[in-house]
């Protein structure tokens, strides 16, 4: 079948150096909360999957890193709970959060994996280590999401060969400004992808559990754009695509650490440093607080 209108499928698949080690630590599930503590490895790579299409009963685990979010996690909560499709769950991959979003997410019905602060990439290692379904969506606390969103990730994967994805993303509550910077990202997150160089922002991605599994999950060393990183060593497995459907965000970051900043030295100049020497630069940035 050919691919569905509206995404666009990464390139020739690619080869890159295994960049993980580690035993996968998979936690107990006890009811709501899994237990706490540090985990000491990235996920392990595993076999390759089959390049097979997925079936339309597909389960889908949604996987959402936060970090003092109980101001955002409900919009997001919300926005899942209207879905056309219902998720077979909701992790909140937490790092000790202090404002109440652990409780608040227990309260909703979310699976909680606690664990030490030590960045998004690390967390949603640790939720993936905990989730059930067939396919693993990852989606940033600060978000919304459409409601048919997970309707078309199960979608997408009837195209042969499609292994992953990424949506789209446009601001919240932003300007004319804001809204035509972010179309801009949208078109190079899009263009990069259709030219064999799959690109993920990392607002909200998604990939067939066996092939999150088989690349290795996240870096944990990279402070930044390691959602980039996963999706272009995916090109070893299958093809990478970007849907239409687009998430709604924050733009907490912009307007708390200033646009020149976070567009020049965050997106900017560490995807060259990427590109460059397949690292970014140790300093990273937290959260930006509730806004």
């Amino acid at each position: 079948m050919p691919p569905g209108p509206g995404f666009h499928a990464g390139g020739r698949p690619g080869c890159r150096p295994d960049l993980f080690r580690g035993p996968m630590h998979t936690p107990p599930r006890t009811g709501v909360r899994a237990p706490r503590g540090r985990v000491t490895g990235m996920l392990e790579p595993s076999a390759a999957p089959a390049r097979t299409t997925m079936a339309r009963n597909a389960s889908v685990s949604v996987i959402i890193p936060t970090w003092n979010e109980a101001k955002y996690l409900p919009a997001l909560l919300d926005s899942l709970q209207n879905q056309t499709r219902s998720p077979l769950e909701i992790l909140i991959a937490d790092s000790e959060s202090t404002d109440g979003t652990q409780d608040l997410a227990e309260a909703r019905g979310a699976l909680l994996v606690p664990g030490d602060p030590r960045g998004p990439g690390e967390g949603r290692n640790r939720g993936a280590r905990a989730a059930r379904g067939d396919v693993f969506l990852f989606v940033d606390a600060d978000c919304i999401t459409p409601p048919d969103l997970l309707d078309a990730i199960v979608a997408a994967f009837e195209a042969p060969g499609v292994i992953g994805g990424a949506t789209g993303f446009m601001p919240a509550r932003g300007n004319a400004a804001e809204r035509a910077l972010f179309s801009l990202a949208n078109g190079y997150q899009r263009a990069m992808t259709l030219w064999g160089f799959p690109h993920n922002a990392g607002y909200c991605f998604f990939f067939r559990r066996e092939a999150f599994q088989a690349l290795g999950g996240l870096r944990e060393d990279m402070p930044l754009n390691e959602t980039h990183d996963l999706a272009l060593r995916s090109r070893s497995l299958g093809r990478f695509v970007i849907l239409p459907q687009a998430v709604l965000t924050s733009m907490r970051r912009f307007r708390t650490y200033g646009y020149v900043r976070t567009i020049l030295k965050e997106y900017i100049a560490s995807t060259i440093l990427y590109y460059a020497t397949g690292r970014t630069s140790a300093e990273r940035f937290r959260p930006a607080p509730a806004r």
